[in-house]
């Protein structure tokens, strides 16, 4: 009850602001446009391994890529009366050859099978903001709500629809409210309901009235009571769209900070997350953090994909000597129950997975995995060194359940990654995805070693499918050039 007065004390004093613009004209005229070019270039040498982003049918490939040209063109009207209006376009376009048999990394849409051109109206809003409140209502982006997040990662970001309210009345304490009807994934033209924005599947195609697998040679992901109707013969969720409330308050306090989250969608899950950090100096130029996450999700209602009963946690150490060199180590675990939705594995695609360890795969949120990480990053711009460059070392492993007993087994892995941001404008203060303006080259490399040693055949004569889906170790590599202005 507290918070409902203190939000409701808060539209009071939103006419508190100056205004500057008077008139339609002025708003429309003193607006501001928003640009990027994008180049962006991908290459995973590999097997088919299972990642959040893959499609099913790439099985037989040993490669995939793409190559784009793209970005986005946006503009927002001046406020008037506090209130202005805005809309982006994004793109993504074939640059060179793009077979449709490497497909499935996300860079170009793969709607009819190939990799092909795509063009979409990503934001469209209206938006009233003073300097303690913002709401914003419409299609738009979303960048720092832990699990709802741009994941920029591809050629055009993640974007939302719904409505957004951010509070920060109070001195060091933020609330932000949502409620998100649907999500446009990296390469798509279209929204989608939050349930499918998922990804949820039966995992083994077709299933009969009672939720069973008709193909028993694959995996169901799908544990306890559910709609079978819910699902089309390829084991997609055809089922209602559910939209998601969500809220989350942050405190800063100095060099203390903590925040609670809550998503909820109905007939589905709901997910707590649970973050803090704090920040202590060992000596003047050497700082410290200590951070820790903790995540839960269960089903509510009448859930669509059974039971959910998971959670996972994390601890992270990060130094920063003078702003020149950062290093860090962390560590997660992911609960194992293979009573729940693919045996515990968490939720996650509905931006950058929070995870600690989440580097290049991003799915150390896999049932049961306990992964270990660690990082070190050189501002060569700072230490006089190479102007104007960033370069960033990762190693992590991850130790997935695999005792032949276990349905929801994987693979064990072991990842290296290399990034290097070059920025043609800004000698040195910024990071690996930090926004700049002008031109800047980001580069990443990436090698994961697969354990094979297992006797794949008993797992299967076991369980009557295929436990694991990673066969093979890959490289990944991406190139990606963009000009901000």
């Amino acid at each position: 009850m507290k918070l409902i007065k203190y939000l409701l004390m808060s539209f009071v004093l939103l006419i508190a602001d100056d205004i500057s613009i008077s008139n339609i004209s002025d708003a429309f005229k003193n607006g501001k446009t928003k640009t990027l070019i994008r180049y962006g270039m991908q290459n995973r040498d590999s097997n088919y391994h299972i990642l959040q982003d893959a499609p099913t049918d790439t099985s037989s490939n040993k490669v995939q890529s793409y190559s784009a040209l793209g970005g986005y063109i946006g503009y927002e009207t001046a406020p008037l009366y506090n209130i202005s209006f805005g809309t982006t376009i994004y793109t993504s376009n074939p640059l060179g050859s793009n077979p449709s048999n490497e497909k499935g990394l996300g860079g170009l849409s793969e709607i009819n099978g190939k990799q092909e051109s795509y063009t979409t109206i990503g934001e469209a809003f209206i938006k009233f903001k003073t300097d303690k409140n913002l709401l914003k209502i419409g299609r738009q982006e979303i960048a720092d709500y832990r699990f709802i997040s741009l994941s920029d990662v591809r050629m055009i970001p993640f974007t939302y629809e719904g409505a957004i309210y951010e509070n920060s009345y109070l001195d060091g304490l933020k609330v932000n409210l949502a409620y998100l009807t649907s999500k446009k994934a990296r390469n798509a033209i279209d929204f989608e309901g939050m349930v499918r924005s998922a990804r949820v599947s039966t995992g083994c195609g077709e299933v009969n009235s009672l939720g069973e697998c008709l193909n028993r040679g694959k995996k169901g992901l799908i544990r306890g009571e559910y709609d079978s109707s819910n699902y089309n013969s390829n084991g997609n969720y055809i089922g209602e769209n559910k939209n998601m409330p969500l809220i989350g308050v942050i405190y800063n306090k100095e060099n203390f900070q903590v925040e609670a989250w809550d998503y909820y969608i109905n007939d589905f899950f709901n997910t707590i997350y649970l973050y803090g950090n704090y920040k202590f100096n060992f000596v003047n130029n050497l700082k410290f953090l200590v951070a820790g996450q903790y995540g839960y999700q269960e089903n509510v209602g009448k859930s669509v994909v059974g039971s959910i009963d998971t959670g996972f946690y994390g601890v992270k150490l990060e130094a920063n000597l003078d702003n020149k060199i950062s290093m860090f180590t962390a560590y997660n675990k992911v609960d194992y129950n293979e009573a729940s939705y693919d045996g515990g594995s968490i939720f996650v695609g509905f931006g950058t997975p929070q995870l600690f360890n989440s580097f290049q795969v991003q799915d150390g949120n896999l049932a049961g995995t306990e992964s270990i990480g660690a990082g070190v990053q050189f501002d060569l711009g700072a230490l006089n060194i190479i102007d104007s460059t960033i370069i960033r070392f990762r190693y992590a492993s991850y130790d997935l359940p695999d005792d032949l007993y276990m349905k929801d087994a994987g693979q064990d892995r072991k990842e290296s990654t290399f990034d290097l941001r070059y920025s043609f404008k800004k000698k040195s203060g910024f990071g690996i995805f930090t926004e700049l303006n002008g031109l800047s080259i980001q580069f990443r490399v990436a090698f994961n070693d697969f354990k094979t040693d297992y006797n794949f055949e008993k797992y299967k004569l076991l369980h009557g499918y295929n436990v694991f889906s990673v066969r093979d170790d890959f490289i990944d590599a991406r190139l990606r050039i963009d000009y901000k202005f």
